[in-house]
């Protein structure tokens, strides 16, 4: 019998012995027969390569190094693999209280499958291997010439065309599943993956939900008190109307009982978009990656979270009813492709009203989630590598975020423009008070 190989390449140091657990031989075997389509190889060497910078906050991530010949030929491949973060920490305990990892693997597994991933334009990576709680392999875009792009910088109108339509891949995979399941078995996606679709970042009720909106509101408060612009009364004013409508954001993202639903992605901004450039800069590909948050929304909710995650206002204030356009006449296009007319499930009248509404909902996601997520990499390390995690626990669910919004707006110019004109948006636009949900 073979021996079982881990990962002899890598040291043996106490962090590394985790990392040689991950996988095995056979495990490499199965990745390579689900990459070949076949079993006429010969595995030489293979390797787990851990990132060394933080590219995302709820996993560690690797570079999986295989060598193999096939035919008689020697190739070097590479995958991306992630894990759940280290145990013990705020975000693994986070995972673990939504089983949000193998929520993941579920959707590249069951979900993805069902729907169909397969044709042009490509909108997500392909899933090789997976291990519940344990590690998802998966296609290095990277092989393929895709990458992020830089977070602080703002989306120009080319990019967010581009996401745009990529997001309507997905919502026109989500509805033709749907009605293929209706047709073919009178069940619905809700029928199939219940709670898998609930929100697992804001969820009404859950004591460690609630402590974080409370963080990320106390961070928005911190914000309003450095704009100049704004008097005493004004200030006041803000942040009465920004709680107000944090304390409802559970019920403003959840699933619509006026509007069509469909899988949502939920979590679209820089860190989880890859585009792909040819060699005169211009974009020729775009797909989604980190599936953790998807649920079952109006596809409204990702369109205007994704343009607020990764625009300005100036991009925003001048292109978004293109932006609409631009998305629905992609999902038009891809719904007639699956023989269905979206003046049955999605009118553009409906759209427009649905958009207008979660404009709203996306400028109070905004204002509570870029404040963690454009902080920089000096910052990460400090939070999110820090092995004792007390910092993170503390600028997460308790009482230390205003110190984080403090030193990132002092330090990071466009940190302070990004958050600061999410707030002028909201003083000028939002509504006094939520729906009545």
């Amino acid at each position: 019998m073979a021996e079982i190989k881990t990962c002899s390449v890598l040291p043996m140091s106490p962090q590394t012995r985790r990392e040689t657990s991950l996988l095995t031989d056979c495990d490499i075997t199965k990745i390579l027969e689900r990459k070949f389509g076949s079993t006429n190889f010969r595995l030489v060497d293979w390797r787990l390569e851990p990132f060394n910078k933080t590219e995302g906050f709820l996993g560690q991530y690797y570079h999986l190094c295989i060598t193999a010949q096939l035919d008689g030929e020697t190739q070097s491949l590479q995958f991306f693999a992630k894990t759940p973060p280290p145990p013990h920490s705020p975000q693994f305990e986070f995972l673990q209280r939504f089983d949000t990892f193998n929520k993941e693997i579920t959707f590249y597994t069951d979900l993805v499958r069902r729907m169909g991933a397969s044709g042009s334009p490509k909108w997500i990576v392909e899933c090789y291997f997976w291990k519940r709680n344990v590690i998802i392999v998966l296609e290095d875009a990277t092989i393929d010439g895709y990458a992020t792009l830089n977070k602080h910088v703002p989306y120009d109108k080319e990019h967010c065309v581009w996401v745009l339509r990529t997001l309507s891949r997905l919502h026109s995979r989500s509805l033709l599943l749907d009605e293929r399941l209706r047709r073919e078995s009178g069940q619905t996606i809700v029928d199939l993956y219940g709670q898998l679709l609930n929100d697992v970042l804001f969820v009404e009720g859950d004591d460690k939900s609630e402590k974080a909106a409370m963080s990320g509101l106390t961070g928005i408060c911190a914000m309003i008190d450095l704009i100049e612009e704004f008097d005493d009364k004004e200030k006041i004013a803000v942040k009465r109307k920004i709680t107000e409508w944090v304390k409802k954001i559970p019920r403003l993202l959840a699933p619509s009982k006026e509007h069509r639903n469909v899988i949502c992605h939920r979590d679209v901004w820089a860190t989880n978009i890859m585009f792909r450039h040819d060699l005169a800069g211009n974009i020729n590909g775009c797909c989604l990656i980190d599936w953790q948050f998807f649920c079952y929304s109006p596809p409204a909710i990702d369109f205007a979270c994704c343009l607020y995650l990764t625009t300005d206002r100036s991009t925003r204030d001048r292109h978004f009813d293109f932006f609409a356009r631009t998305y629905y006449d992609s999902l038009v296009q891809s719904l007639a492709e699956g023989g269905l007319d979206v003046e049955n499930y999605l009118s553009w009248t409906a759209f427009e009203k649905s958009y207008t509404e979660a404009r709203n909902a996306a400028l109070i996601l905004a204002s509570l989630n870029l404040q963690v997520m454009l902080i920089d990499n000096e910052s990460i390390a400090i939070y999110f590598c820090n092995s004792t995690f007390e910092k993170l626990e503390e600028m997460l669910y308790g009482d230390k975020r205003a110190d984080l919004v403090h030193h990132q707006c002092e330090k990071k110019p466009t940190y302070k423009m990004r958050c600061l004109e999410i707030i002028h948006e909201i003083k000028e636009r939002l509504p006094e008070h939520p729906p009545n949900l």
